[in-house]
């Protein structure tokens, strides 16, 4: 799995400095992809992928509990495609996870775009350079939500390989359905957001830190590091897990070139990323540390009662639903810990414990979503020390589990049941839109193309008042960042939000249902 990590990072790095260079042409884009596809399919067959699957089924197959959680994992993962085959929904995702590539594409080229609507410009973006490439073949979206749907799978599997190193077949199989059963992890499968692919990252990097903590192999060390360094280069937050792996690798060698080792090779791997968001906004870390962000994106300053309001808030009123699990065993967890039962685990515990203290520093306005790298670990600590306890508790364990699957899973089958009219043919790309996107809140859709009709191919669209661009399916750019030289054919006006500087001609088009109104580009304003 280290090597499949490597592999996109490389991918990720390749398109983006094909964008630096202004090369993102259909063409190259169409033969990088047909290489990268060639180099997949070479891996998959060099390390015969077939014969995990094989010595997995060898491994439950006896066991009726095995097969039934099995059951179970796939089910939410059958569940989580029909949303991920899907339109797009997501407000972040149609606001910059898409929209920036689809800009990129548009563009043929990677910059930093000045204003206020597209600041993330600047920060790394290791999987929206997967969504571009996917972006080339499916414009709409649906193969880039299909990447982010994959790593949840991909992160279950790293789950599992690296929970039976601790635990039997069956307790294993209950962490992986533990957290791929969460309802943060059924969400995130069906958006093309980028938490699933840091969960990815981080737990290889976990992974590969606990086999040099038991073996002290510096390869597993610097394997860590280079797979945090991608998370890091997924989204800029991963950094917060940096000081944890650091104070672990002190604690355990006590010596601080290990520690050094580990921060090098951690920041070679998004340096690219910050070279270019210092060299544009004079910040390797922008949008963090500037006066962009609102209040509630600032780093948290410590209060010792909202350390521990803040924690039971994630568990039982978090702005994105974890799951009632980790709540309910919480207290047989510190239980656990007090009474010395951490054996093999308290690395693990001691991840998890300073995990969730530099979380708590960081900003997180996106709410549990921001938790969910750390998620796995928790899910195996927890699974873990009540697998020590009598066979009451491990019972309980799993039905509470097997329970709150089946209700999940049920969850997620009702939310996404909304898909199925689209994906069996009796709803349309624009019925589905025009009932389900937020057209008050910024989204935008050109309902049956009308506007598109009136746009010639080469008219370039000045775009105001909207929020969300990623369904924009002409030549635009927003009035945040168009210059007074930029050559305008028609201005595109949502919610009244009509641009200051800008003369309007004659209205062209009108919608009341997409509060959209079109007009003849008449001149700046002196």
């Amino acid at each position: 799995m280290v090597d499949l990590a490597i592999l996109l990072g490389i991918l990720s790095n390749i398109i983006f400095g094909l964008g630096i260079l202004g090369w993102l042409t259909k063409g190259v884009l169409n033969f990088l992809a047909l290489i990268s596809l060639t180099i997949l399919i070479i891996f998959l067959w060099k390390k015969k992928i077939w014969l995990w699957f094989e010595e997995f089924w060898e491994d439950i197959k006896k066991d009726r509990l095995c097969l039934f959680l099995t059951g179970l994992w796939i089910l939410q993962i059958l569940v989580n495609l029909v949303g991920a085959l899907g339109p797009e929904l997501g407000f972040d995702a149609l606001w910059y996870h898409l929209t920036l590539p689809k800009i990129y594409l548009q563009e043929s080229r990677i910059f930093f775009i000045r204003g206020g609507l597209f600041y993330y410009s600047a920060i790394p973006k290791l999987t929206e350079m997967l969504y571009l490439l996917s972006l080339n073949f499916s414009r709409f979206g649906i193969l880039s939500k299909l990447i982010h749907f994959s790593f949840g799978i991909l992160s279950s599997i790293v789950l599992y390989n690296l929970s039976k190193r601790y635990l039997k077949e069956r307790f294993s199989l209950l962490v992986v359905l533990f957290f791929y059963t969460s309802l943060i992890v059924g969400w995130e499968s069906i958006s093309a957001y980028v938490d699933l692919s840091r969960t990815f990252f981080e737990l290889l990097a976990l992974d590969e830190f606990l086999i040099w903590w038991r073996v002290r192999q510096k390869e597993s060390l610097i394997n860590s590091a280079v797979c945090l360094g991608l998370a890091i280069s997924t989204k800029l937050i991963a950094f917060a897990t940096l000081p944890v792996f650091l104070i672990l690798i002190f604690l355990k060698s006590k010596k601080i070139p290990f520690s050094f080792l580990f921060f090098i090779f951690s920041l070679l791997i998004p340096l690219p990323w910050l070279v270019f968001s210092y060299l544009y906004t004079g910040n390797p870390v922008f949008p963090i540390f500037s006066h962009i962000l609102d209040e509630t994106h600032k780093i948290v300053q410590f209060n010792f009662l909202r350390f521990f309001r803040d924690f039971f808030v994630l568990l039982y009123r978090p702005q994105d639903p974890i799951s009632p699990v980790f709540l309910i065993f919480l207290p047989l967890l510190v239980w656990g810990i007090i009474r010395g039962r951490l054996k093999k685990l308290y690395i693990l515990a001691s991840y998890v414990f300073l995990a969730y203290i530099f979380w708590y520093f960081t900003p997180r306005t996106g709410g549990a979503r921001f938790i969910l790298p750390y998620l796995p670990a928790w899910s195996l600590l927890t699974v873990g020390l009540i697998s020590q306890e009598p066979v009451f508790f491990q019972k309980f364990l799993i039905f509470v589990v097997a329970l709150s699957s089946l209700t999940n899973i049920g969850y997620r089958s009702l939310a996404n049941k909304k898909f199925i009219p689209f994906l069996i043919g009796r709803e349309s790309k624009d019925q589905f839109l025009e009932e389900r996107l937020n057209f008050n809140f910024g989204d935008f859709y050109d309902l049956n193309g009308e506007v598109k009709k009136i746009i010639g191919k080469d008219d370039l669209v000045l775009v105001s008042g909207s929020h969300n661009l990623f369904y924009v399916d002409f030549l635009f750019i927003h009035s945040s960042y168009a210059r007074k030289d930029t050559p305008i054919s028609l201005v595109l006006v949502q919610g009244k939000e009509y641009p200051k500087d800008v003369k309007l001609g004659k209205l062209v088009y009108k919608n009341p249902k997409t509060n959209v109104e079109l007009y003849l580009f008449k001149g700046w304003q002196n």
